[in-house]
C-alpha cells in the first residue's frame, strides 16, 4: 500500500507542481488510512471497500475529529483512487458511494479590527532587527491575505515593489500576482535595505529570514504570532488565517469587488465571497488600489 502512495505523490509532484506542503498533507491523510485498514487485516487497496471506509469515518469520529477534517481525508482519498482507477488498472472506487460528512459548525471566525491590527503592527520592538522584520511580515500578511505558507515561500525574485506587487504560488497551480499596500511597500523596502542583509546567510533567497540567516519555517511565524498577539494585548484567539479573514471583511466592508478578494486569496471557500468571476490582473490591481486596507 505504502509503495503505491509513494507513486501517486510523486506523480503529483511532477505532473501537476502540487506544493511540499500540499503532498505532506496528503501523505498524512493517506498514511493515517493506511495504518488503519492495516489493524483492520486490509494490506492492499483493492480490498478496501465501502464499509471499510465507513468504518474509518466512524474511527475518525470516535477521536473527534471535525467534519472538516474527515472530508479533507476523504477527499485525499477519493483524488488517489481516481490516479489508481486511471493508472493502475483498478476497476473499482469505494470512495465514490461515501458521501461527505455535513458540517453544521456555522460559528463566524475570529476577525481583527482595524484598531487591532494596528495595535498588534506597534507589538514588534521597532529598535531591534527581528522587530522590524516582524512589523514587515505583519504588513505583508495583513494587506494581501496570502497564506503562511506563501510568505514563507516568498523569495526576493517574487517581489516586485516597483509596481506594488508580489508573485504567489511561484512554478505551482496557485501562481498569481497579487497588489501589495502602500504601507505593506514602505515596510518591505525598509526591511530589505537596513534589515535583511544584517540577517540572511550568503545565498539565502527568501525574503524573510530567521536569527540563523535562514528560511523562516511555519512554526515559527506561529510561535512569533503567537508572541505578538501577547504582547499587543489582544485578547481573541489569533492565527495566521485570522489575517486572511480579517484582510477580506476589511475590503468587503470598503466596498471592494467579491472578485478582488477572491483573486487575492486564491481559492473559492470562503462563505461570504460570491462565485469567482476572472478578474485581470490590471481590474485587481486597480480596484485593490481604491479599498486597500489602511495600517
Amino acid at each position: 500500500m505504502d509503495e503505491l502512495v509513494d507513486k501517486y505523490l510523486a506523480y503529483l509532484k511532477s505532473n501537476h507542481g502540487r506544493s511540499a506542503n500540499t503532498l505532506l498533507s496528503y501523505r498524512r491523510d493517506l498514511d493515517q488510512a493506511v495504518a488503519f485498514f492495516r489493524q483492520r487485516g486490509v494490506s492492499d487497496w483493492t480490498a478496501v471497500d465501502q464499509y471499510q471506509l465507513l468504518a474509518l469515518v466512524a474511527e475518525q469520529k470516535k477521536r473527534g475529529r471535525s467534519p472538516a477534517t474527515i472530508n479533507r481525508q476523504l477527499s485525499a482519498l477519493r483524488q488517489f483512487y481516481r490516479y489508481l482507477v486511471r493508472h493502475q488498472q483498478l476497476r473499482f472506487n469505494p470512495t465514490e458511494l461515501i458521501d461527505n460528512q455535513e458540517q453544521t459548525d456555522d460559528t463566524p471566525p475570529v476577525i481583527l479590527t482595524a484598531a487591532e491590527i494596528k495595535q498588534l503592527l506597534a507589538a514588534p520592538n521597532p529598535d531591534h532587527p527581528l522587530g522590524k522584520r516582524d512589523r514587515a511580515m505583519l504588513a505583508v500578511l495583513a494587506t494581501t491575505g496570502m497564506r503562511v505558507s506563501e510568505l514563507v515561500a516568498l523569495l526576493l525574485t517574487d517581489l516586485h515593489l516597483d509596481i506594488k506587487m508580489l508573485r504567489l504560488g511561484s512554478g505551482s497551480r496557485r501562481e498569481r500576482l497579487v497588489p501589495v499596500s502602500d504601507q505593506a511597500v514602505q515596510e518591505l523596502e525598509h526591511y530589505l535595505a537596513a534589515v535583511r542583509p544584517q540577517l540572511a546567510a550568503m545565498g539565502e533567497q527568501a525574503v524573510f529570514v530567521n536569527a540563523h540567516g535562514h528560511q523562516l519555517t511555519r512554526q515559527g511565524i506561529w510561535k512569533k504570532l503567537r508572541e505578538l498577539v501577547r504582547r499587543a494585548g489582544i485578547e481573541k484567539t489569533v492565527t495566521p488565517r485570522t489575517l486572511r479573514y480579517s484582510f477580506a471583511v476589511q475590503l468587503l466592508q470598503s466596498g471592494a469587488d467579491g472578485r478582488l478578494i477572491q483573486e487575492m486569496l486564491g481559492y473559492s471557500e470562503l462563505r461570504a465571497i460570491k462565485p469567482y468571476l476572472k478578474m485581470t490582473v490590471q481590474e485587481l490591481s486597480a480596484d485593490y488600489r481604491q479599498h486597500q486596507p489602511k495600517i
